[in-house]
């Protein structure tokens, strides 16, 4: 009966630390299936300096076509900045160099409200009446830092998440079994200021939070676990290897002991 009492309670204790660790290394884990949840509030990107844009004009006219969408994007120098065609770069002032307009200011706009104001101004101009005009920004990067080591991830999408993030970097081996997922660090720039806030990919509260969709420049920091700082230290690796010694002796002496009294 001791017995079967000793095996409900290691089972008992197995238990509760499965649950500890599911708690701690599972995405999302207090979501309930089936369920809804109100989707996250998207919002549109703003431009920022040292974006790159790329423009895209449409009209029945093929030479204002020509004139916007096969341009050479320069540095004010005159010098080819190596763009592609149709991108244009953002300076250090929050402006684009295109033809006709010369210098625009686009820092603090987003792609639509750029794609009206340039609308507006060809037909108030007298350049194109009728013209449509596509602005996306043409990648933009996302810094991760930390125990999975450093990495750099571009993305086009208006709408990428954290999530998109956590795959790019799960492929790129990030976010390993070292890592912390219930605190990571998020740094953003607005206005030449950095904000900065934790997130946890453990709970449903990642959805609602204002980094759930990434923008430019932002970096992730992720923590290293308790126990891979303690790897990291010399010092845990010789008491570790010194207590391995110790449980040998132990186990050793136990078992002359018992074979000596059963003699």
């Amino acid at each position: 009966m001791k017995s079967y009492k000793t095996l409900l309670f290691v089972a008992a204790c197995l238990l509760l630390a499965s649950c500890g660790t599911f708690k701690k290394s599972v995405l999302l884990n207090d979501i309930v299936v089936p369920s809804d949840y109100m989707a996250p509030t998207r919002h549109d990107l703003k431009i920022k300096k040292g974006d790159d844009l790329r423009i895209m004009v449409a009209h029945h006219d093929p030479k204002v076509v020509e004139m916007f969408n096969h341009s050479v994007s320069t540095s004010p120098t005159g010098a080819s900045e190596g763009k592609p065609s149709n991108v244009f770069h953002v300076n250090s002032k929050g402006y684009i160099t295109m033809p006709i307009f010369d210098s625009v200011k686009v820092y603090g706009l987003t792609c639509q409200e750029l794609e009206t104001f340039l609308m507006q101004r060809l037909e108030n101009e007298g350049i194109a009446y009728g013209a449509t005009v596509n602005v996306k920004i043409a990648g933009y990067k996302v810094t991760i830092i930390g125990e999975t080591g450093t990495g750099v991830y571009q993305f086009e999408d208006n709408g990428a998440t954290v999530l998109d993030l956590v795959a790019k970097a799960s492929l790129a081996g990030g976010l390993g079994n070292n890592t912390r997922r219930d605190k990571i660090l998020v740094m953003r720039e607005r206005d030449s200021i950095w904000q900065s806030d934790y997130i946890s990919l453990l709970t449903t509260d990642l959805f609602y939070s204002p980094y759930f969709y990434l923008e430019q420049n932002d970096v992730f920091y992720v923590y290293p676990t308790q126990t891979s700082i303690w790897k990291s230290d010399d010092r845990f690796d010789y008491w570790w290897s010194r207590f391995g010694m110790i449980t040998s002796l132990v186990s050793l002496a136990t078992s002359i002991l018992i074979y000596t009294k059963m003699k």
